[in-house]
C-alpha cells in the first residue's frame, strides 16, 4: 500500500471517527449496554470497571482487514454503544458516560488506520482542517507527540462550543491520539470527547487527566508491542 493510500485511508477513517462526535452537543438517548464483544462479566468486572477485550471474530470489512487487538477498561456505569463495531463503523469499539439528561459527559472510542509515524503531524493537520466544520465554533488548540503508556503517538486537542437549546450551552473538548503500527500489529485511533455537562472537567486540558477517562487511558494495551 503506497504512502498516499495510507493517507487517504487514514483521513477517511479518522474523520468518519470525530464526526460522529458531534452528537456530544445535544442530547442523546441512551444505548443498550449489553457487551457483547467483552469478556465474560466475572472476568471483565474488576471493581466498578469492565474490561473491554478486542475480538476479530465479529468484525467484517475494513475492521477486518485493520483489526488490531487492544483492551481497556472502563468504568461499569458506562455504556457501549451497539453501532460500534458494526460492517459500517469505523469503531471497534465506543464507551459514553451520560448524564441524567443524557447528555454526553465524556466518552472514548478506538478506531482503526494504517498510517506511517513519519506521517503523523501532517495527517494530524490535515484531519484537524477536514473536521473543523463539524463542530461549531472549531479551534484546534494544541498539536504534537504524545504518549499513552508506553505507546508513542501524536495528537491534537480542540474546542467547541454549541447551543442546545433550551437546555442551554455546552462547551465540548476533544482529543484525537494517532498511534502508529509497527510490524508486528495495525495501529489505532484512539478518540475522547468531554463536555461542560460534568463537572471534573474543566478544559481541553483536563481531558485525560481527570474525570473517568484516565482509567481507560491508563489500562489501555495491545496485545503485541
Amino acid at each position: 500500500m503506497t504512502s498516499g493510500i495510507k493517507k487517504c485511508l487514514l483521513l477517511t477513517t479518522a474523520l468518519a471517527l470525530i464526526l460522529s462526535y458531534a452528537s456530544a452537543c445535544s442530547t442523546k438517548k441512551s444505548a443498550n449496554t449489553a457487551n457483547s464483544n467483552t469478556q465474560p462479566a466475572l472476568k471483565g468486572a474488576t471493581g466498578k470497571t469492565t474490561t473491554y477485550q478486542n475480538s476479530s471474530v465479529k468484525f467484517s470489512g475494513p475492521l477486518a482487514e485493520f483489526y488490531v487487538d487492544f483492551s481497556f477498561d472502563y468504568p461499569s456505569s458506562w455504556e457501549r454503544d451497539e453501532d460500534a463495531g458494526r460492517a459500517s463503523s469505523p469503531n471497534f469499539v465506543k464507551v459514553e458516560h451520560l448524564s441524567d439528561d443524557e447528555k454526553t459527559i465524556e466518552n472514548f472510542a478506538v478506531g482503526y488506520f494504517s498510517g506511517q509515524a513519519e506521517l503523523m503531524p501532517q495527517l494530524a493537520n490535515d484531519l484537524s482542517k477536514k473536521i473543523a466544520g463539524g463542530f461549531p465554533d472549531y479551534k484546534k488548540v494544541a498539536e504534537g507527540p504524545t504518549k499513552i503508556g508506553n505507546y508513542d503517538g501524536y495528537e491534537f486537542k480542540f474546542t467547541s462550543h454549541a447551543s442546545d437549546k433550551p437546555q442551554g450551552e455546552l462547551d465540548i473538548w476533544g482529543r484525537t491520539v494517532l498511534i502508529p503500527g509497527n510490524d508486528q500489529r495495525n495501529g489505532a485511533v484512539l478518540l475522547m470527547i468531554a463536555t461542560s455537562a460534568g463537572d471534573q472537567v474543566k478544559g481541553v486540558d483536563d481531558l485525560g487527566n481527570k474525570g473517568e477517562l484516565p482509567i481507560i487511558l491508563n489500562s489501555f494495551r495491545f496485545a503485541k508491542p
